[in-house]
């Protein structure tokens, strides 16, 4: 696929949506989190299959319902980092590490990895820390040849455009919650490869996607609420071009250890 391509429609997405995906949709019809994120899992778990090896190493940072669907797939273990004390899971190790505090020298783990693949998907817009310190340690726990996996929200999709235009602000408030904070800072495709760059990363692959289904937006608040005129807003983001589609996934590799 071509850098800047779009990956499917919603049409194809869940005409493929990855068998794993589809059997945990089908055991949690009333998941709205997992049905609206269901696109974007089964797109990270074919880019993680074709690339994986037995043998391999992976890790995602920030736990999800991802890692077992990884860990069943792929029948291996799947470590997880996040800000639970360090444990054993029943797919893997957890570690314990704030990447809000990597500020901090002491915050800093030397005693992870390396890993042969790491899971960063909707993460880095909830962080506040600069993305060059953030990608920086990720980088530490990357084996070499190892790949990153990176997926987040487009800041200048369409829909945020226009919001803009009409004169508010299409950013979430920060919240409450230390542990959900919501979205800090959302960034572009330029941003994030200049970020990139800046650490010895290389771009293997990147696409835009419409991979949320907006049927389920509601599924925080409505607990799992079905909307269904707003699939016409997964339509919509089918037809428009991929730098306006709402999704980013860049797929990086580690080529050397300098």
């Amino acid at each position: 696929m071509a850098h800047g391509q779009s990956v499917p429609d919603e049409r194809q997405n869940r005409t493929h949506m990855h068998s794993t995906i589809k059997k945990y949709l089908s055991a949690h019809p009333k998941d709205g989190y997992l049905h609206y994120h269901a696109p974007r899992f089964s797109i990270l778990l074919q880019q993680l299959e074709q690339r994986f090896r037995p043998g391999d190493r992976i890790l995602e940072i920030g736990p999800s319902r991802f890692s077992a669907m990884a860990a069943q797939t792929l029948r291996c273990s799947v470590d997880t980092l996040g800000f639970n004390a360090d444990t054993e899971t029943p797919i893997g190790r957890h570690w314990c590490c704030d990447l809000n505090q990597l500020h901090d020298f002491h915050a800093l783990r030397t005693d992870l990895g390396p890993y042969d693949h790491v899971l960063f998907a909707e993460v880095i817009e909830h962080l506040h820390t600069a993305p060059v310190i953030v990608l920086e340690f990720i980088r530490s726990l990357m084996a070499l040849g190892g790949k990153l996996y990176l997926q987040t929200p487009n800041a200048v999709a369409l829909h945020k455009r226009l919001i803009l235009l009409m004169g508010r602000n299409p950013y979430q408030e920060i919240q409450l919650d230390k542990l959900n904070p919501g979205h800090f800072r959302e960034y572009t495709r330029a941003e994030l490869t200049a970020y990139v760059e800046k650490n010895g990363l290389s771009v293997e692959k990147f696409f835009y996607g419409n991979y949320f289904d907006y049927r389920y937006t509601a599924h925080v608040a409505a607990g799992g609420e079905v909307r269904p005129l707003l699939k016409s807003v997964n339509w919509f983001y089918n037809l428009c071009p991929g730098s306006f589609k709402p999704g980013m996934t860049f797929i990086l590799g580690k080529d050397s250890d300098e």
